[in-house]
């Protein structure tokens, strides 16, 4: 029985073209598979400025306790000098959500990061229609004020 071995550098190059394919797939919802849309949430704050005072004290108390809780999300902090502080969320998709919270207390600030990570990652939009369709109908919307014939009511009397 013959055995066919590739060379250790085809294999090589076989295993990396296999984890670059890997690599490249976008993780999908699915049967039995949900991933969630918000990836990172990037907290910026000004050390020296009063504005970022609620965003520091929220950071020291409830931060590592939102990261422990939601071990799916990347939470960074980063320092941001002479700016006011903002929430920055980044989404599957590619979509980012900034908010700011300068004007914020401590106790609204985890509503604020709340609301980021449960986004769909979508911009919002208004539906006017209820329901989308890929084919529009045939027949078109129909209209009673777009009828050439007008009919009355003495039309449909029988007549003696």
């Amino acid at each position: 029985m013959l055995t066919f071995r590739l060379p250790n550098v085809l294999n090589e190059v076989v295993r990396a073209h296999r984890d670059q394919f890997i690599r490249q797939t976008k993780p999908k919802n699915g049967v039995g598979v949900f991933v969630f849309p918000c990836r990172k949430l990037v907290f910026n704050y000004c050390e020296r400025s009063g504005s970022s005072k609620s965003m520091m004290e929220y950071l020291q108390k409830s931060a590592i306790d939102f990261a422990k809780e939601n071990p799916q999300i990347e939470v960074v902090v980063q320092p941001r000098p002479s700016r006011h502080p903002i929430i920055r969320a980044f989404y599957t998709n590619g979509y980012q959500k900034t908010k700011c919270v300068r004007k914020c207390s401590v106790d609204e600030i985890p509503e604020v990061v709340k609301s980021l990570r449960d986004h769909s990652g979508h911009k919002l939009r208004r539906w006017n229609k209820y329901v989308i369709s890929d084919t529009p109908s045939v027949r078109g919307i129909y209209s009673p004020f777009h009828v050439n014939e007008v009919h009355s009511i003495s039309d449909l009397k029988p007549k003696n």
